[in-house]
């Protein structure tokens, strides 16, 4: 039995450069809600988000002055709540109606996703799962495709 057995991650931290402009994008983009918004102490000024069931999916603390910020980490991999590549398709279209930069679209074999910048230069992916997790098929099908990453072409609707 392993010692940590981690359920999923359960949020995510980010330094930016303006929390309120980042919430505010990361509302319009991804639907998120403000959960909570640090009034004093170390981390004032930051804020917590979230899609709706945990109590917080992102918080955006304040980056110090003239910190590099986007290179924190490669990327936030964001599941999608859908059931063909037509939602993936819609999340796209609304992605590109509201002027996200986007890096570009990859088939993983087990999934494809979008990848996209926030304001301050973080990478974000949102994907749409084609293998399901269960019984370790995505797993199975990961290792034997290799980590397959193809850019792929996605009409967006």
């Amino acid at each position: 039995m392993k010692p940590i057995k981690v359920k999923r991650i359960a949020h995510i931290v980010l330094y930016v450069k303006d929390p309120d402009a980042s919430a505010q994008w990361y509302a319009n983009v991804l639907g998120m809600e403000v959960s909570a918004r640090v009034q004093d102490g170390p981390y004032k000024g930051g804020v917590f988000l979230t899609f709706g069931e945990s109590d917080h999916d992102i918080a955006l603390f304040p980056a110090q002055e003239g910190a590099t910020t986007g290179r924190e980490f490669e990327h936030i991999g964001l599941q999608l709540v859908s059931r063909t590549m037509d939602d993936l398709r819609r999340a796209y279209g609304h992605l590109l109606a509201n002027d996200v930069r986007i890096a570009e679209i990859l088939d993983h074999g087990v999934s494809v996703g979008i990848y996209f910048y926030d304001p301050d230069g973080h990478m974000l992916e949102v994907f749409h799962q084609l293998t399901d997790h269960a019984d370790g098929k995505a797993i199975a099908q990961l290792h034997d495709n290799g980590g397959q990453a193809d850019p792929t072409h996605l009409d967006p609707l």
